[in-house]
């Protein structure tokens, strides 16, 4: 099978996001598949490590989109009609590539549009113009999909529900796959024995990573801490984003330096390690409809090496660790609550190891990149047999 995949992959912006399509890629290709997978711009960091169809962008406000759109367009009706693919995967951005492909749908590859989660609702519980905007975009593209290409992916089944409420789709039309974690690399055992840095040791070591904006509930985490009156409870927050220069004010403001600590971005195969220095991860993200539809794959990395993880009571959370111990489930993310839930695990810190493993368990058995890639296989699959079925009748009728 030849897949052709064209999300809309950044290397300057997508670094963290890059990580789910080269990891695929490699299952895919383990399962006999051969993948061709686009990315806008150089990979001069070695972010992705393979093979990959460049896009040329701009990097200038709203040069980038379009500059994506008409290089990208060009680059993809070269690269389709030279690959010859069986299987097409555009995004919500890149959909509308497939426009000249629709009026001949019984002949073409199978088209199939992956939008990972929505792009809306990044922040808060009301609607921005933004938000609105970006929600009837999304619509749009699905309306499109469904009358005009094959079939829809989506990050989680609950995402998968609320498409196929509003918008009448087809539910057998719409596949599954989630994030996943590459269990060779994310592994307790293999970090063992690793040392703790000077500053971390003899603390109980509470740990994020990633994106600092301003919908992960890092303020209220760093209030949490404040309010905590223990010398040996400590944060470690690990990245870069849009929300940094106002954390280091507010830890600055409190006097925190002693008890937060901001360190910058890792390569992603370092993370592991960082991991390992932790007694407890957090992820008290603001209830919201971006993050309910999400499958963060930071709570896999956590699970995956062995560590009990604090976040919000939302189904995106649950349906990955039900209730098993090594997830403790806050009602809100307010400080306070934070707080009582970081005070939980800090008195039943020898038992934290024990608890861990049951999300190792959790992982290995359902969310590994295999998995995720078997599920996208199943899927096509399962398309492919519809579209013969359909093809074979309108035949018959001829």
């Amino acid at each position: 099978m030849k897949i052709l995949w064209f999300p809309r992959l950044q290397f300057d912006i997508s670094k963290l996001h890059i990580t789910t399509w080269r990891e695929m890629c490699i299952e895919l290709e383990g399962m006999g598949c051969e993948v061709r997978i686009a990315i806008a711009g150089k990979d001069s960091n070695n972010i992705f490590g393979r093979d990959y169809v460049q896009i040329f962008l701009i990097k200038k406000k709203y040069l980038r989109i379009l500059s994506f759109w008409i290089f990208g367009y060009i680059k993809f009706l070269y690269t389709y009609f030279v690959y010859k693919p069986d299987v097409v995967i555009l995004d919500i951005y890149s959909v509308w590539f497939s426009i000249p492909f629709a009026i001949i749908s019984q002949i073409r590859s199978l088209f199939i549009v992956d939008n990972r989660t929505p792009f809306y609702n990044l922040k808060l519980n009301k609607f921005s113009i933004k938000d609105k905007i970006m929600k009837f975009y999304t619509k749009l593209s699905y309306w499109y999909s469904r009358l005009f290409l094959d079939g829809l992916t989506v990050i989680t089944n609950y995402y998968k529900h609320q498409i196929c409420k509003s918008l009448k789709f087809d539910s057998s039309l719409i596949g599954v796959w989630g994030s996943g974690v590459n269990t060779d690399q994310f592994s307790p055992q293999s970090h063992a024995d690793d040392n703790r840095p000077s500053f971390l040791k003899g603390k109980f070591v509470l740990m994020q990573h990633g994106d600092m904006s301003y919908n992960r509930g890092l303020f209220e985490t760093i209030e949490a801490v404040r309010m905590i009156d223990k010398e040996d409870i400590i944060l470690v927050l690990i990245g870069d984003g849009k929300a940094k220069n106002e954390i280091l004010k507010q830890i600055k403001k409190h006097g925190l330096e002693r008890k937060i600590y901001i360190l910058p971005p890792v390569r992603h195969f370092e993370i592991p390690a960082y991991i390992s220095y932790c007694n407890c991860a957090i992820m008290a993200y603001p209830n919201i409809e971006y993050w309910n539809n999400n499958n963060p794959i930071k709570l896999l990395e956590y699970l995956a090496m062995g560590k009990v993880v604090i976040c919000t009571d939302m189904w995106t959370f649950r349906d990955v660790a039900g209730n098993k111990k090594c997830s403790y489930y806050i009602k809100n993310n307010n400080p306070e609550t934070i707080a009582k839930a970081i005070n939980y695990f800090y008195k039943n810190k020898k038992f934290l190891k024990e608890w861990g493993k049951e999300g190792v368990d959790i992982i290995k058995q359902e969310f590994t990149w295999h998995n995720q890639a078997k599920k996208l296989i199943d899927f096509i699959e399962q398309l492919q047999d519809v579209k013969i079925i359909k093809y074979k009748k309108v035949k018959g009728k001829k």
